[in-house]
């Protein structure tokens, strides 16, 4: 099968929509489909295992959207494309409709969450939101990361039918392989853009609440509240026992993992966590605020534990449950390898593969008919 994956977002920039896409895209070439990237940027000089075509990106979602098309356009005609899956709502689905109009090839979509979330940038203005509902009614199908985003799309007008959920994956063979992580006592593990969305601020003020922690706190990642994040744990006086590493990859980030006790995802907002499967994955509890995607992948009490979201009491009192107790961690983290099994790559491929089939057999029996 030929597949294009026409995304706004790529590598080298790093973080869940590019993991997915990536993985997504070597499962597939694996397996002998042919697939081709139409992404932004001007390359990073990386033999990623597929071609990858590179778009200067519309400086602005409101005008000019439209000219990537001459792209699409010619890498159709060099490889006629059987289906063309759109890593975002806005803009690559909208421009790939106008594809599906001229030729009829099927247009499949997985919004990556923060381009249909309402008070989001899109949602927030109108004539953007009303491209988005029109892409979203006109596409094959619409890939939902988790019931949560199934229910946002399904607000946005599209039918139930066309909708279907296909959790993001997550290599199991990667985090099952790791060494030591370099760090003298015990830790607690938090990873992501360090973001106000992403709430380690609440993090840092529950850390602080604990008395005589038996585990350090380390945070990985870089974002815009890096400063800021680390001057608030300079003000709550629990410096000496934060550990902020900055960007982490590879081999690091999966010994990181490993060596933890448990694993902290405090976000405000969470569509679908990718750390959350990876700290599974790696057979670590999960303390997750209770929002979005987290109530999916965060069996409460079975190999984790939710907390409301901005509480820092409630992360606090969730954390101290699991701070010395080893026999209550290792129970927890059975369970979580257990749960995260039906998460693998291979997995996930094949339903993204089975979906393909059935929107191109669906569009040849509509023309046939």
């Amino acid at each position: 099968m030929k597949i294009c994956f026409y995304t706004d977002t790529f590598l080298p920039n790093v973080g869940g929509t590019e993991i997915v896409l990536d993985n997504l895209a070597r499962q597939l070439s694996r397996r002998g489909e042919s697939v081709v990237v139409l992404a932004p940027g001007n390359g990073d000089d990386v033999d990623h295992g597929y071609p990858v075509v590179r778009y200067r990106k519309p400086f602005s979602k409101r005008v000019g959207v439209r000219q990537t098309l001459p792209k699409l356009l010619a890498l159709h005609a060099q490889h006629r494309f059987d289906v063309i899956h759109c890593h975002s709502a806005y803009p690559p689905a909208y421009v790939a409709t106008t594809l599906r109009g001229w030729f009829g090839t099927p247009v499949v979509v997985r919004p990556h969450g923060t381009d249909i979330l309402p008070g989001e940038r899109i949602r927030k203005h109108p004539r953007l939101e009303e491209r988005l509902r029109e892409t979203l009614r006109s596409v094959d199908a619409v890939v939902a990361q988790g019931e949560f985003l199934q229910e946002v799309v399904s607000e946005l007008g599209v039918e139930q039918r066309r909708i279907r959920v296909i959790h993001n994956g997550v290599d199991l063979a990667r985090f099952a392989n790791a060494g030591a992580f370099d760090h003298p006592r015990p830790y607690i593990l938090a990873l992501g853009n360090l973001s106000h969305r992403k709430g380690f601020d609440v993090l840092l003020r529950a850390y602080a609440r604990l008395s005589q922690p038996r585990a350090d706190l380390i945070i990985a990642g870089d974002g815009a509240e890096a400063d800021a994040l680390e001057r608030l744990a300079g003000e709550l006086g629990i410096s000496g026992r934060v550990r902020f590493l900055g960007q982490v990859e590879g081999q690091t980030q999966v010994d990181l993992y490993r060596s933890a006790d448990f694993f902290v995802c405090p976000s405000r907002r969470e569509p679908f966590a990718n750390v959350i499967l990876e700290a599974l994955a790696s057979g670590l509890p999960v303390v997750a605020s209770s929002v979005g995607g987290n109530l999916q992948l965060v069996n409460d009490g079975v190999h984790g534990l939710l907390f409301p979201s901005e509480d820092d009491a409630g992360l606090a009192t969730a954390m101290q449950q699991l701070i010395g107790q080893p026999r209550l961690i290792a129970g927890m983290s059975r369970s979580a390898l257990e749960f995260v099994k039906d998460f693998n790559w291979p997995v996930v491929a094949e339903r993204y593969l089975n979906l393909y089939r059935e929107v191109l057999q669906f569009r040849n029996l509509a023309r046939s008919a």
